[in-house]
């Protein structure tokens, strides 16, 4: 057996020991040499592929599988809830928009429908009175100002009035609750003097930066409101 034949039956099977291969092995050093070589090497991968399995490896390794899975579950969850909470804000921000927008063309139906959304967050028994000092911190933002109280102001604060800023005043009235916006001028509003529904009545004054909106039930005098806002309000040239 030539040394390429021997060279090629030895690589393909490492123990081959047939009449031929035994032959060719005794008969030569050197192939003794290199197939003990081959048996060697044969041997240290038969050892190291033959390793035991860690005890309780598959039940480790289903566990890591299965926190994978629920971490991946964990994260689309998310994902799907933030996409929940953008769309449920989208969507209240167009019912809003479309509440308090494009319903009402005017400065009395929108401040009306404005007073009843927020029915029932000021109360008559309320211990808060707004000092003058912080009233006019507000008006600042208007360009304006009280040079003296007209009333027991009760609350102060901006709101959005038609998507703007505006200013939200709510007094202590003669039967009941007054209230009063600082309204800067849009032309998308129309100006309305005069207006009423079944239990509010309203009336707007059109000053220099803003309008002022009155609004109470229909036993307020709110001539009488108006002559005092008139008296002690003042605006920045």
């Amino acid at each position: 057996m030539d040394d390429l034949q021997f060279r090629r039956r030895i690589y393909a099977d490492p123990n081959t020991r047939d009449e031929d291969m035994l032959a060719a092995i005794h008969s030569d050093p050197a192939k003794q040499n290199f197939t003990q070589e081959l048996e060697s090497l044969d041997n240290k991968l038969f050892q190291a592929l033959n390793i035991e399995v860690p005890s309780g490896l598959s039940d480790k390794l289903i566990l890591r599988q299965t926190m994978a899975s629920h971490q991946q579950q964990k994260r689309k969850s998310r994902v799907r809830l933030a996409l929940a909470a953008s769309i449920a804000f989208a969507m209240g921000l167009t019912i809003n928009f479309m509440q308090f927008s494009s319903a009402y063309s005017n400065l009395g139906d929108y401040a009306i429908a404005h007073i009843v959304h927020e029915e029932g967050h000021f109360s008559n028994t309320s211990p808060v009175n707004v000092s003058l000092d912080s009233l006019n911190e507000k008006m600042a933002t208007f360009q304006g100002s009280f040079t003296a109280d007209i009333g027991k102001l009760m609350f102060a604060d901006y709101c959005r009035f038609d998507g703007m800023k505006s200013l939200h005043l709510v007094f202590q009235g003669a039967t009941s609750m007054v209230t009063v916006f600082v309204v800067p001028h849009n032309e998308d509003l129309e100006f309305t003097a005069n207006f009423t529904n079944d239990k509010l009545i309203g009336k707007s004054q059109h000053f220099k930066h803003s309008n002022i909106i009155v609004v109470a039930d229909k036993n307020e005098s709110l001539v009488q409101w108006q002559t005092a806002i008139n008296k002690n309000i003042s605006w920045s040239t």
